[in-house]
């Protein structure tokens, strides 16, 4: 999805930055009550189970790839038990390895699969996996996710093609008007979920079967997710014609828990719903000199204890009302005249991770 955003200024009086924690908090519940006597024993006379891994490729850079994963958490159920649970498979040049070994058993295998490895998070069960529940999201982890059921003995390794669970949202801003000078300082995404549980699908995430996904649901700790910061004057972004990408390079904050999204209001007093906030300064080209923020400016599109106004941006269209997993997200910001609000335009297309070939 390519968003073009158009300059608004926007009074806004919210100053508390809330950012989501370091910590990815998991759950995993059980699909079945187990415990070491009823694992099911190997088959002593199956072959070995071998695994393969493929990633949906896709034009953006940051995403994992098939080239990029390393590692995966795989689960294995038989006859509704467990058969490998919490096994860490590892790239192992041109094949993947794990240990200790496991063997075919007589009946067919459902495989659940994660990465990265998010196993040693607080809260994370290794008893079973049908949802990764309460993941609190740090905007920087790819979390993907293969299924493969109903797998029986084979000498080929069992391919696991991994999908993306997020949404890849990025900002792009520029300038086109070359009689300003823009300095950005700030972006975030105001108003977001940054937990949600995450259910596995029971089909296999087959190449040749794209709407076999899993889902999002109890999407909560809403708050503000800072995706650029300049620590110092020479990290500071300066705008010109060329778009750039202010997810990248700095905090690297670009993954988001797939959800509805609510619309940008102003009830005179403080903003609502979801938004895009950049924090920036207008320069006249020419003479240098500050021409917004100034003295006249209201308090409220100002960004307290410092020099900045604050410049907000819906996230939503009449189109766009929500986050779709494996989707990747573009607003293309531009900012072209401080002294007048423009009406927000918009250009739609959408951008799905391509299918891994």
């Amino acid at each position: 999805m390519v968003i073009i955003l158009k300059q608004a200024i926007m009074k806004m009086n919210r100053h508390t930055l809330i950012m989501a924690t370091a910590v990815a908090a998991v759950t995993i519940p059980l699909l079945s009550c187990s415990d070491d006597n009823d694992m099911v024993e190997p088959a002593e006379t199956g072959g070995v189970i071998r695994f393969g891994a493929q990633v949906p490729a896709t034009s953006r850079a940051t995403p994992t790839t098939t080239a990029t994963l390393n590692n995966f958490i795989v689960y294995g159920f038989t006859e509704g038990s467990p058969y490998m649970e919490n096994v860490k498979v590892i790239r192992n040049g041109g094949s993947w390895s794990y240990s200790p070994t496991m063997y075919w058993p007589s009946t067919p295998v459902n495989f659940f699969a994660f990465s990265p490895d998010i196993s040693n998070a607080p809260g994370i069960s290794s008893s079973g996996i049908q949802d990764i529940a309460n993941y609190t999201n740090t905007g920087n982890v790819d979390l993907l996710y293969a299924v493969n059921m109903n797998e029986t003995a084979r000498e080929a390794p069992v391919q696991m093609n991994f999908r993306h669970a997020m949404s890849n949202v990025r900002i792009m801003t520029s300038s086109g008007n070359s009689a300003i000078t823009v300095k950005v300082h700030h972006v975030k995404l105001c108003n977001v979920a940054m937990r949600g549980t995450f259910t596995f699908p029971m089909v296999t995430t087959s190449a040749s079967k794209p709407e076999n996904v899993g889902s999002w649901k109890d999407q909560s700790l809403v708050t503000d997710a800072l995706t650029f910061y300049a620590m110092d004057p020479s990290e500071v972004s300066t705008l010109s014609t060329t778009p750039v990408d202010l997810t990248q390079n700095n905090l690297d904050i670009s993954f988001m828990i797939p959800q509805t999204l609510s619309d940008l209001t102003y009830d005179g007093s403080a903003y609502a719903g979801s938004a895009i906030q950049v924090d920036c300064e207008i320069f006249d080209s020419a003479s240098g000199a500050k021409i917004w923020p100034t003295a006249a400016t209201p308090s409220n599109q100002l960004v307290p204890e410092t020099e900045l106004g604050r410049l907000m941006y819906p996230v939503t269209t009449e189109t766009l009302r929500d986050w779709k997993p494996g989707y990747a997200y573009v607003y293309n910001i531009v900012i072209d005249n401080p002294s007048v609000l423009h009406p927000i335009s918009f250009s739609v297309t959408v951008d799905e991770y391509q299918e891994y070939e």
